[in-house]
This record gives C-alpha cells, structure tokens and sequence, in this order.
C-alpha cells in the first residue's frame, strides 16, 4: 500500500508569506492597538482639549452668572443693578464672552479644514 503525502507544494492553499502573517497577528495584538489608542488620544486632546475646556468653562460661567448675578425672583431682579458691576458677576462675562468668540472661531476653523478636505 502506497501512503502519499502533501508536500507545501502539493497544498490547495498557495503559499502565505509567514512574514505577512507575523505582521498581520502583531497589528491587532491588544498592545498594539492600546498604544495606537493612547497616541490618537493624546493628538486628540492637543487639538480638542483647549476647544473642549472653553466649551465647559462657557456652559458653567453662563449658568453661575444666572444664578449669582441674575437670580429669576423678585429680589433678584431689584438686587441686579447691584449685582452686575460686582467682580465675580464681570469675570463672568468676561469668560462668557471670550469663550463664545473662542467656539465660533472653532466652529469656523473646523469648517474651514473640512471644506479643504473635500474633494471636489
């Protein structure tokens, strides 16, 4: 009885270059993509973080100005004349207002750079 056996080249499967293979495991291998993951997170927050914090610092001045310096009673609306040139009440504007400027000119900046990247 005659016993044959398959040879790498007798395969139906052509031949893979083990390189590629190797390549290809250590691409998606959990340290790979959780360096990957920390790099395109750190690019992101140097490019977002300073937009991000106007965007925060904008939403709790104007609601801490509501609150501190235009209260929504009767007692707030006769005390607001006395409240608006306080400190704290124009360090809230302030930081409104330059925050406001500060995501129109992100929004404008983001719209800017997309409309480059098409392709037209």
């Amino acid at each position: 009885m005659h016993v044959m056996t398959l040879t790498s080249n007798d395969s139906c499967v052509p031949d893979v270059d083990t390189q590629f293979l190797k390549d290809m495991v250590e691409s998606f291998s959990y340290e790979n993509i959780k360096d990957k993951t920390f790099y395109y997170g750190r690019i992101f927050i140097e490019l977002f973080g300073i937009y991000f914090f106007w965007i925060v610092i904008h939403y709790v001045c104007a609601h801490m100005y509501a609150s501190w310096c235009a209260p929504f009673t009767i007692v707030g609306f006769i005390l607001s004349p006395f409240f608006v040139p306080a400190p704290h009440c124009q360090a809230f504007r302030w930081v409104i207002m330059n925050s406001s400027n500060t995501i129109v000119t992100m929004w404008v900046t983001m719209g800017t750079w997309f409309a480059k990247k098409i392709i037209l």
